[in-house]
């Protein structure tokens, strides 16, 4: 069925109008790992005999697919390069997914996000994926930064970027609320002297809606407060010392809703909180499309929209 679906794709062409698939591989490659070199690794081919393939392609199909350069990146498609790498990516990822299955092997889904977010949203979310689709291997990494999605052979990557970053084509997957939390225990004191109690933060230089010094004056802290700031280098470090009663420390939804919802953490206000600068967004390759990402995608928008009372 996997090859009917590839020659529906090609529109049973005659043989002869289907250029050599080397070539064709060597131009998916080549864009999707953003240049010759990666792609002759990848192929386990010199760069000069990428190159010649890709200029075989172009003289077979008498358009130019690629713009050459010295900058960054050093490729850049053409009109007619856009128009051909959907179908031929499709293709490839077909007949590789055909021949997998030949071979008894599956496609894993890679999926990637920073450290704090997988600990405390994503992994119980793809074990329940897992669970319902057990036929398709998940393999999850973290990655702190925007990931090479290409080169690191990522599927979706779920970053934490700045609301002005936020490109046309991603898919927010929900934005952030900040807000004071503690532990059940320390709620009574907190809630009446929060100038005394040990502050914990989260070292952020760009995001300043969990910096303590930008909420000093609904608190009235004193002059010396940022002496009671102990700085962690991740959020999940924050909220672990939070859990533990060590201080008071600003909380992100949807972060930490599990927390709240087990009562290991409390709000210290109940109505008390800031709307975030930035937010998570979904992103993934244009290539080498995995069967299974759109289901993926889906799923993590329903929880996450669950979670939003939308």
């Amino acid at each position: 069925m996997v090859f009917h679906r590839v020659l529906n794709i090609l529109q049973y062409p005659p043989m002869s109008t289907i250029p050599p698939l080397p070539a064709l591989r060597a131009f998916e490659a080549a864009v999707r790992l953003g240049g010759f070199a990666r792609a002759a690794a990848e192929l386990n081919v010199s760069t000069s005999a990428v190159s010649h393939q890709i200029r075989n392609l172009e003289e077979t199909l008498g358009v130019r697919l690629l713009e050459r350069s010295t900058g960054v990146g050093g490729i850049r498609l053409t009109s007619a390069g856009s128009d051909l790498l959907p179908s031929v990516s499709s293709a490839l990822s077909l007949l590789e997914d055909a021949c997998s299955q030949i071979k008894g092997v599956v496609r894993r889904l890679t999926v990637s996000a920073n450290a704090s977010f997988s600990t405390m949203w994503l992994a119980r979310r793809l074990a329940e994926f897992s669970s319902s689709y057990p036929d398709t291997p998940l393999n999850a990494i973290t990655q702190d930064g925007e990931p090479d999605i290409a080169r690191h052979g990522i599927d979706l990557a779920i970053e934490h970027i700045s609301e002005r970053a936020v490109r046309p084509d991603d898919i927010v997957l929900f934005r952030e609320e900040v807000f004071p939390v503690c532990s059940p225990e320390l709620h009574a004191f907190a809630s009446t002297a929060v100038c005394r109690c040990r502050l914990l933060q989260e070292t952020h230089d760009d995001f300043p809606e969990i910096d303590w010094r930008n909420w000093s004056s609904e608190f009235g802290l004193p002059d010396d407060f940022e002496t009671k700031i102990v700085r962690y280098s991740s959020f999940s470090q924050v909220i672990g010392a939070a859990v533990g009663g060590a201080g008071l420390a600003l909380g992100r939804s949807a972060l930490v809703d599990a927390e709240l919802r087990s009562g290991r953490l409390v709000r210290v206000f109940p109505t008390l909180s800031r709307p975030a600068s930035w937010c998570f967004v979904l992103r993934h390759g244009s290539t080498r499309r995995h069967r299974m990402l759109d289901t993926l995608i889906e799923f993590l928008r329903a929880e996450a929209a669950e979670r939003c009372g939308v």
